[in-house]
């Protein structure tokens, strides 16, 4: 599933990062270091304040720490505090809205965004902060809205070139959620074009390879998304999001064991609760039960271990029980507790399929014709639609939604790509008797 730029959900606990990856941190821990001698020098520099608060923005992204967004969070406010209702203000407004979606508070950063605007500074950056609540909450066509308002003659050449990029790569997503998969991979290599003439901070780029990765897996094209995780790996070595990437692919070139070792990489990077289950799945198709059962404890594991990770890790647990028929009665309860503050795609898709697991078909049904109510070209919600529309009955339906995952990707995940094949084979099968009775009978 695709991230947006700036999406920070990955708030876990501390973790020792690998020597490559620790490395890429030391020019924002040398911001960090600058910035806290500056605030302790001049305690009324608000904009030293905010510029600290970036810093441990930027670092919770290379990361994974929650502790860097609660130390941006801290010297935000301080910021604010000493400056407020004026347009100097605006950027200290705007970080604060990204660490609201960090926390997945995206009423709380819908709305620092628009105080942020309001600040009048002529920056139109916090639109894009304001597009991404919007776009998680469900809202596409007024998240659309706040992304083409990233445009103007603010600031210097490379400034309206960085808001460009903001633009750039989220309507990548936009195009991806309405069913234009080619659309968001131009879009996403127009917005990494411009990462690279700024000379972005290398985190930064890796990501947007990784973002391009991302959707030329979902378009099937194994070739292109390797390459770009690959690209994103030379950018920033131990990027756990590529590796993360990267495994897929071997997935499902059935390089098990490789997956294998590069899913364990992206977790000693940080311990994310996608991976885990990931990897669970992989030394379960190696018949290795007993290193599954121990990656799907470190699922729920992370998944607990602290509120903020409760907040933020309602949808994955929910999918994780789902997905290996654990807690279903939970599953629903989480599902449907993400449902009430993210309406978007992969929520309603979520809560489809622990209903569908929970033998709730017609409401499965329901639930995932809101996921695929845009024609997004997601595999695996649409393989999710068919074993859903099967079980309420719409045969046609499913054949289509079926044949349709196939095509777009034939390896779309490591078990469930075949379990639609077999599930499609049963159901042509099934419409081919049918149709022969119906032949007799006139």
């Amino acid at each position: 599933m695709l991230r947006r730029i700036f999406y920070l959900a990955l708030l876990l606990t501390l973790v020792t990062l690998p020597a490559a990856l620790r490395g890429q941190t030391n020019d924002t821990d040398g911001l960090i270091q600058r910035m806290q001698i500056k605030v302790k020098l001049y305690p009324g520099d608000y904009k030293a304040f905010a510029s600290l608060g970036a810093a441990y923005l930027q670092k919770g992204r290379e990361t994974g720490d929650a502790a860097d967004y609660e130390l941006a969070k801290s010297a935000l406010s301080k910021s604010l505090s000493l400056l407020s209702n004026d347009p100097a203000a605006a950027f200290a407004m705007t970080q604060m809205a990204v660490a609201c979606m960090a926390e997945h508070r995206f009423t709380d950063a819908y709305n620092w965004a628009q105080r942020a605007l309001a600040a009048g500074s002529g920056d139109p950056s916090p639109w894009a902060i304001a597009g991404d609540a919007l776009a998680d909450v469900g809202d596409y066509k007024k998240a659309d809205e706040a992304y083409s308002k990233l445009t103007s003659t603010f600031g210097s050449a490379d400034e309206q070139q960085a808001i460009a990029y903001q633009r750039e790569s989220r309507v990548a997503y936009l195009r991806f959620i309405a069913g234009d998969t080619p659309g968001a991979i131009q879009r996403t290599n127009a917005a990494l074009q411009i990462a690279n003439e700024l000379h972005m901070p290398a985190e930064n780029r890796a990501w947007t390879n990784y973002q391009s990765g991302e959707e030329y897996f979902q378009l099937g094209d194994m070739k292109h998304a390797e390459k770009a995780y690959q690209q994103a790996l030379d950018l920033y070595p131990g990027y756990y999001r590529a590796l993360a990437g990267l495994a897929k692919v071997r997935g499902a070139e059935g390089n098990l064991r490789e997956a294998a070792d590069l899913y364990d990489k992206a977790i000693t990077a940080v311990p994310y609760p996608e991976y885990a289950a990931a990897l669970g799945d992989v030394y379960e198709a190696m018949g290795q039960a007993d290193k599954a059962r121990k990656e799907y404890e470190l699922v729920e594991f992370i998944g607990h271990l602290s509120e903020i990770n409760e907040q933020i890790h309602n949808r994955d647990l929910a999918l994780f029980y789902a997905d290996h028929g654990l807690k279903l009665d939970r599953a629903e309860a989480l599902a449907r507790k993400e449902l009430e503050v993210r309406q978007d795609v992969y929520t309603w898709d979520v809560l489809a399929w622990a209903l569908y697991k929970n033998g709730k078909y017609d409401e499965a049904y329901q639930a995932s014709e809101k996921a695929l109510q845009y024609g997004t070209r997601d595999a695996m919600l649409l393989y999710h639609g068919g074993v859903i529309a099967a079980k309420a009955g719409k045969y046609e339906e499913a054949q289509q939604d079926l044949m349709a995952a196939l095509a777009i990707n034939p390896h779309f995940h490591l078990t469930y790509a075949d379990a639609a094949r077999k599930s499609l084979s049963f159901l042509t099968a099934e419409n081919s008797s049918k149709a022969s009775v119906d032949d007799h009978a006139r």
